[in-house]
């Protein structure tokens, strides 16, 4: 059960204390994108959320965000994404492992200082973990979801509840 347990859990990805995972030596964020960064089927990032990964690409981070959704490469959030440098991963396949380690060749990290940040753990957590990642729970931004999530929510219920979550900021 440890592969569902996160290392860290947070209310949002704007509660994470970044300035730690930096020194830390963290240096590749992998965000989940539907109700970790906007919300499902949002046609845009908010402003809070592209100001927040400005601000962490200023501090030295290298970001890709990946999600299991297939996406045109003419919407809004791969559009903004690409205005912030930051590569989007469609049909990421999670928690297969493999779309985790092509976002690592991408920013051209090693495990050892990435991490992992999504509101899932039956696809963002479990991924993370089996690519051997260091990640992050957050709270989902909404409820409303699509159908295999609702799924997932579930089993991560029946889950999650016996495999309690990683206290909040806690460390490695």
């Amino acid at each position: 059960m440890r592969l569902l347990r996160p290392n860290e859990h947070a209310p949002s990805v704007h509660w994470i204390d970044y300035a730690r995972l930096f020194r830390r030596g963290y240096r590749a964020l992998l965000f989940d994108l539907d109700n970790t960064l906007c919300l499902w089927r949002a046609g845009e990032l908010g402003g809070a959320t592209r100001k927040l990964l400005r601000k962490l690409l200023g501090q030295g981070f290298r970001i890709a965000v990946l999600t299991n959704a297939a996406l045109p490469k003419d919407h809004p959030v791969d559009q903004a994404l690409a205005e912030l440098g930051i590569p989007l991963l469609t049909r990421a396949k999670k928690p297969l492992p493999f779309a985790f380690l092509r976002a690592l060749r991408l920013l051209e990290a090693q495990k050892k200082e990435a991490v992992v940040i999504g509101d899932q753990l039956l696809t963002d957590i479990l991924g993370g973990k089996l690519a051997g990642l260091y990640t992050i729970l957050v709270e989902p931004l909404s409820s409303r979801e699509a159908r295999r999530t609702k799924f997932n929510r579930f089993l991560e219920r029946l889950l999650g509840r016996s495999t309690p979550r990683a206290p909040r900021g806690s460390g490695r």
